[in-house]
C-alpha cells in the first residue's frame, strides 16, 4: 500500500494515522493491565488494612519485613504507577 502513495503529505497523514491507531491500541492494553494490577492491590489493601501508598512508604522506610506478600505488593505498586504514568504520557502524545 505504501508504494501506491505518491504524495509526501498523504504519506505523512497515513503514517500519523498508523501511529495513532497503534498508540490507542497500546493504551487499551495498558488499561486492562492497570485494572488487573489494581485488583491485586485492593486484595493486599484489604488483607493488611492499609492503602498501597501507606504500605509503600513503610516498606521503603524499612518498617515492614520482607514477607513474600510485601515483595509482591511492592512490585505491583511500582508497576501500577509506571503503567499509569506511561498511559498518561501516551494519551497526551496523541492529544
Amino acid at each position: 500500500m505504501a508504494s501506491e502513495i505518491k504524495n509526501p503529505a498523504t504519506m505523512t497523514d497515513f503514517l500519523t494515522d498508523v501511529v495513532i491507531r497503534t498508540l490507542k491500541s497500546k493504551i487499551e492494553e495498558m488499561s486492562h493491565k492497570i485494572n488487573d494490577i489494581h485488583e491485586n492491590l485492593k486484595y493486599f489493601e484489604k488483607k493488611y488494612g492499609m492503602k498501597s501508598e501507606e504500605f509503600y512508604k513503610k516498606y521503603i522506610d524499612g518498617t515492614l519485613g520482607d514477607d513474600m506478600d510485601f515483595l509482591e505488593w511492592k512490585a505491583s505498586t511500582e508497576i501500577y504507577n509506571e503503567l499509569k504514568d506511561e498511559k498518561t504520557a501516551l494519551i497526551e502524545a496523541i492529544g
